[in-house]
C-alpha cells in the first residue's frame, strides 16, 4: 500500500473512533454510515475549474471515469462525508445554531490548513521526494474538502434563499456569499442585522440562536424533501428551495475551486482541472426533539 493510502486509512479510523465516541450520548444521532460511495455510482457534478464551456453528457463520463482512481479528488469527496461524522456535533462545521463567527473562522483556519500543506508539497517537489509530495498534496485536498462542506451547509442551513430570493427576478441575480473572503464574511455580518440564521440543532455546539429560531428540520435544504427544501418559489420558475441551493452550493463550490487553484497553483498541476463533489451532503438525522 502506498504511503498515502496507508496514511489516509489509519487517519479515517482514528476520525470514525473520535466519532463513534461522541455518538456514544444517548441523547444525540448515531454517526452515519462511514462508507464514502463509489464516484460513479453517486455520479457527483463536475467542476471544470478556468473552463469557458460546460461539459456536454459524454465528456462529463469520460471526465468521471478519470477522476475514479484520482487520489486528490478521492481526498476532497472522503472529506465531504468524513464532515457529518467526526463533526457531526459542531455547529461551526455546518453552519448550524445561528454560529456564523466560528463557521466563518473555521473555513478560513482549514484554508490556512491546506497551505501549510501545500508549503509541505512544494518542498518535497523541490526535493524531488514524490511520495511526500503526494502525502502532503492529499493533506491540502482533504482541508479544501472540509472548507467545502461548510461553504454548501451556508445555503443549505441557513434562511439565506427564504431571505433573498423574493427579491430578484432569477436565479442567477442571486448573490453569491464566499465566507473565506473577506467581502463574504462582511456580508453575512450584515445579512445577519437582516434576519439571517441558521437551524437550531438540539445536539449541536455551541447554540448561539435567538430563542424561536426555526429547528434545522424546518430550514434545512439538503434535500427535496426536507419542509423548506420542498417549498417551491412561483417567480423563479417556480424552482424549489433545495434546487435554488443546489445552484447556489455548486457556484460557490467552483469559486472555492478556483481561488484555491490560483492561490496553490501546484494542486491543479497535480490535479488537473477537474473535481467532482456531492453537493449538499447531509447524512445527518435531522428530526428535531420534541
Amino acid at each position: 500500500m502506498r504511503i498515502i493510502e496507508l496514511t489516509m486509512v489509519l487517519l479515517s479510523s482514528s476520525l470514525l473512533a473520535t466519532g463513534s465516541a461522541l455518538a456514544a450520548d444517548p441523547s444525540r444521532p448515531p454517526a452515519p454510515p462511514a462508507t464514502v460511495p463509489d464516484i460513479v455510482r453517486t455520479n457527483p457534478p463536475v467542476l471544470c475549474v478556468g473552463c469557458d464551456e460546460p461539459f456536454d453528457t459524454t465528456t462529463h463520463k469520460e471526465v468521471l471515469a478519470r477522476l475514479v482512481n484520482n487520489p486528490y479528488n478521492t481526498e476532497l469527496r472522503k472529506a465531504l462525508y468524513l464532515q457529518d461524522i467526526v463533526h457531526q456535533f459542531e455547529s461551526k462545521a455546518h453552519f448550524d445554531n445561528c454560529d456564523f463567527d466560528s463557521s466563518i473562522a473555521y473555513i478560513t483556519n482549514l484554508l490556512d490548513e491546506a497551505e501549510t500543506h501545500v508549503a509541505a508539497a512544494s518542498k518535497a517537489k523541490a526535493a524531488g521526494n514524490q511520495e511526500e509530495v503526494k502525502l502532503a498534496a492529499g493533506r491540502a485536498f482533504f482541508a479544501i474538502g472540509q472548507a467545502l462542506h461548510g461553504v454548501q451547509d451556508f445555503y443549505a442551513h441557513t434562511n439565506y434563499v427564504e431571505l433573498e430570493a423574493p427579491k430578484v427576478k432569477k436565479v442567477t441575480d442571486l448573490e453569491l456569499i464566499a465566507p473565506w473572503r473577506a467581502n463574504g464574511r462582511d456580508r453575512i455580518k450584515e445579512l445577519q442585522g437582516r434576519g439571517l440564521v441558521s437551524g437550531f440543532v438540539f445536539w449541536g455546539f455551541p447554540q448561539k440562536c435567538p430563542r424561536g429560531t426555526a429547528s434545522h428540520a424546518d430550514l434545512a435544504k439538503d434535500s427535496a424533501a426536507t419542509k423548506s427544501g420542498a417549498r417551491h418559489v412561483a417567480h423563479l420558475q417556480n424552482l424549489s428551495q433545495y434546487r435554488i441551493a443546489v445552484f447556489l452550493a455548486r457556484e460557490a463550490s467552483l469559486q472555492l475551486m478556483t481561488d484555491a487553484f490560483k492561490r496553490w497553483p501546484l494542486l491543479r498541476e497535480l490535479n488537473g482541472p477537474n473535481v467532482a463533489v456531492e453537493i449538499l451532503l447531509d447524512r445527518r438525522r435531522i428530526e428535531q426533539k420534541k
